[in-house]
């Protein structure tokens, strides 16, 4: 035993040196302790045997040694804008903090931190209270009970004293007095990482397991979790076969880290399952719904959506929805999934409950307008009012676009009234920005009514009044390309720096789809019809396969039929066919039969 002590101690000290000699060396990359963290990883049984001398540390010195941890880990977040990534870090808080309600150290203030990474597949704890938990993790929960299990063997951890334990362990071997802590702090990834010896992984199993059943929580949370890491963790590697299960699986090759500093889950369920009987927990108990599932599961969607697999995304914002109904962002994704699908009606329906719960979301007004005038022009003004009509608008963006989307509505029903209505909001008075997106939406609906020379008119004056306005000369490319301009269409395209000659923005890819691309798939869709319609043929399919890689919907026949003139659409639909073929020929080639199937020998 002394001499497999003295190995262990040694091949620590080798290891701290070596991360010394590194980080003395100038070198650009950057450097970090994992090859260590294996190392000592390995090593942490034997080294938890020694029989040092500790000095028991104060509640209050424990806290300032794990705060100085975080800090060094980079573990405390910066400002968060993004409303999920807020909501999401204020529900890990709030359970957290039921399940601390419980402990025995209430000199020990907790903090749980959320790391907003889908690789981050692990949870932690470090001195002090301070609980780690990852998005990746979080992805594989199913209730809240489960997240409370997790939760609480962290905190236990910490309510045991393993994590200052372990680290008094790591200054003692290494004979780093106190006034050296905060040099161990620059390898504190170590202490996060490296694991405990199984009798207390199973001691904060256990004891986690009764700060949550304290708190509320079904036990069987922390068994059915495990079973499901097991079965996620322990079964054989595959390549997904879609991308849909690649998308799904990408937790799930990270989930390996989980298990190098916890106990296998197999040998985990057995020790809560053996608690739970001793304990006499009711495991009958039903078990709360996960309270942020539906943003992951829209998330999810929003990926299948990007990738083309539209009628999959619609599915999947459904299931966000089952699970939290006024989820309004699971609302406004559907909406945007079932347009590119080419579902009128179903966009329609979704852009309305939209706005049922974010009234100024401009992108569901002007999805709301196309999709009910694609089912029925005649009626569109109409339940375009009605729809709207409970919910008023609060900001001046989203009266104005409501007022214009109904103006544009009315053209072929009333066009000198429509016309009116138009130039009475934009007499108003507004900011360059403002105007430029109103004339746009106007321009949209005059392209779509064959009123050419107006939407080109528009377009000018939106330009002039605000030149910097993404993809501007695209859409009038769409406008000159219907009005037999094609050499004035194609120098639209030629104007800005980026590919082919139009300018590609951040801004650009962001901007709602209300009707003409104005992305990478937009100028390569325009530049095909262009082309086709000079009789430059394999330029056009080539132009038209570069804009469907680009963005999906192009291969949507419906997609193009509402949002395009019916001129356009006639030429898209010869370049879809051209591509379908394309597309078959290369499937064939490499074996494969039209449906991805292997082709007969």
């Amino acid at each position: 035993m002394k001499t497999r002590s003295i190995v262990a101690l040694c091949l620590l000290v080798a290891g701290a040196a070596a991360l010394l000699v590194l980080q003395r060396r100038l070198v650009t990359a950057e450097i970090t302790p994992r090859p260590l963290l294996y190392l000592v990883a390995d090593t942490q049984r034997e080294v938890e045997r020694i029989p040092l001398e500790l000095t028991r540390v104060s509640d209050k010195e424990e806290m300032q040694i794990g705060g100085e941890l975080v800090r060094s880990y980079g573990l405390v977040p910066r400002q968060r804008t993004d409303p999920d990534a807020q909501r999401i870090a204020a529900y890990v808080w709030q359970v957290g903090q039921r399940l601390a309600a419980n402990v025995k150290r209430k000199g020990i203030q907790y903090r749980f931190h959320y790391r907003d990474e889908r690789n981050f597949v692990n949870a932690g704890a470090l001195p002090g209270g301070q609980i780690v938990i990852g998005r990746g993790l979080l992805e594989l929960l199913e209730s809240e009970d489960e997240l409370a299990a997790i939760l609480g063997h962290e905190i236990a951890h910490v309510d045991e004293r393993h994590c200052i334990e372990r680290l008094q362990y790591e200054m003692t071997s290494r004979k780093i007095g106190m006034r050296g802590l905060y040099r161990l702090a620059q390898i504190g990834v170590i202490l996060f990482q490296m694991g405990y010896s199984k009798e207390k992984e199973d001691e904060a199993d256990r004891v986690g397991l009764s700060l949550a059943v304290q708190a509320g929580y079904s036990p069987a949370g922390a068994v059915e979790v495990m079973k499901r890491f097991d079965r996620l963790y322990g079964r054989p590697a595959q390549a997904a076969t879609s991308p849909v299960e690649e998308i799904l699986q990408m937790p799930l090759k990270s989930l390996g880290e989980y298990f190098r500093s916890h106990a296998p889950a197999r040998e985990r369920v057995a020790t809560l399952e053996k608690e739970i009987q001793a304990q006499g927990y009711n495991v009958a108990q039903v078990q709360k719904p996960m309270g942020i599932r539906a943003v992951f599961i829209a998330e999810h969607a929003a990926e299948l959506d990007r990738r083309g697999m539209f009628e999959r995304a619609m599915v999947r914002y459904q299931e966000a929805l089952k699970a939290e109904p006024e989820y309004a962002k699971a609302w406004e994704g559907l909406t945007r999934a079932s347009w590119r699908a080419g579902d009128a009606a179903e966009a329609a329906r979704a852009a309305a409950e939209s706005l049922k719960r974010n009234t100024d979301s401009t992108e569901s007004i002007g999805l709301l307008a196309r999709a009910v005038a694609a089912e029925n022009r005649k009626t569109a003004a109409k339940r375009f009012e009605e729809a709207l009509a409970s919910q008023p608008a609060k900001t001046d963006e989203a009266i104005y676009s409501r007022r214009v989307e109904l103006a544009g509505l009315e053209l072929t029903l009333d066009t000198t009234k429509a016309l009116k209505d138009y130039r009475q909001i934009l007499a108003l008075g507004h900011s360059a920005a403002r105007e430029a997106d109103l004339r746009r939406r106007m321009a949209w609906w005059m392209y779509r009514g064959g009123m050419l020379p107006d939407a080109m008119k528009e377009l000018e004056a939106a330009r002039q009044r605000f030149p910097q306005a993404a993809g501007l000369e695209l859409e009038m490319a769409w406008v000159l390309s219907d009005m037999g301009r094609q050499a004035d269409a194609l120098s639209r395209l030629q104007g800005g720096p980026g590919m082919g000659g139009v300018a590609v923005t951040p801004e650009d890819r962001e901007r709602p789809r209300l009707g003409m691309e104005t992305g990478v798939g937009g100028r390569e869709a325009v530049t095909a019809v262009i082309n086709w319609r000079t009789e430059r043929r394999d330029q056009a399919k080539t132009a038209f396969q570069r804009a469907a890689e680009a963005d999906p919907p192009w291969m949507v026949a419906k997609w193009v039929a509402n949002n395009y003139s019916a001129e356009a659409a006639a030429v898209i639909a010869k370049l879809q066919a051209e591509e379908t073929a394309r597309r078959r020929l290369v499937e064939l080639r490499a074996g494969r039969g039209p449906a991805g199937k292997q082709a007969p020998q």
